[in-house]
């Protein structure tokens, strides 16, 4: 990808996991970041059982309205935590949402062991892109300040060196 070009990082995160990911992704390529509101689910405990309900049945949630518009970006990345080995149904709504705006998407998602070559299939379907690049941060590489660097590292170097092109998924 061109560095010149502008791109977008979009996530939904709960614990702060996510969030991180997004934030050091956002400094390091010098992109714009958009948070997503999940208006489905609360924060107590039964809108927590409800939300990874919803994520295991594959239901999107009722997101706010996103600020930020993918169309005006080559490159968009969405960041998700792994909930009953799935998407969140934050993201899938956003998703579901802006699948026609995207030029062209790269994933991470965060979990305790997910890799994230097991939710890749489903982000490009909900997307309707085939990524550019996914990584998967899970709970010991950030915990592990080497780790998380490296991981953060090579995945800023796949999405930088890819063709940047959009590619619909199937």
């Amino acid at each position: 990808m061109d560095a010149t070009k502008r791109v977008l990082v979009v996530y939904y995160s709960l614990s702060g996991n996510t969030a991180r990911v997004a934030r050091d992704l956002a400094t390091r390529l010098g992109a714009d970041i958009e948070s997503i509101r999940d208006l489905s689910h609360g924060a107590g405990g039964l809108s927590k059982v409800s939300a990874a309900f919803d994520a295991w049945r594959k239901a999107p949630a009722k997101i706010g309205t996103p600020q930020l518009d993918p169309a005006r970006y080559p490159l968009m990345i969405v960041g998700t935590p792994v909930w009953m080995w799935r998407m969140t149904p934050a993201i899938r709504g956003y998703l579901n949402r802006m699948s026609d705006r995207i030029h062209s998407v790269a994933f991470f998602v965060t979990s305790g062991d997910t890799d994230v070559g097991k939710l890749q299939p489903a982000l490009e379907v909900a997307a309707g892109h085939r990524a550019v690049a996914a990584a998967g941060f899970n709970a010991k590489e950030l915990a592990d300040a080497v780790a998380y660097e490296t991981k953060l590292a090579t995945f800023v170097d796949e999405i930088t060196h890819s063709s940047g092109s959009p590619r619909r998924a199937a």
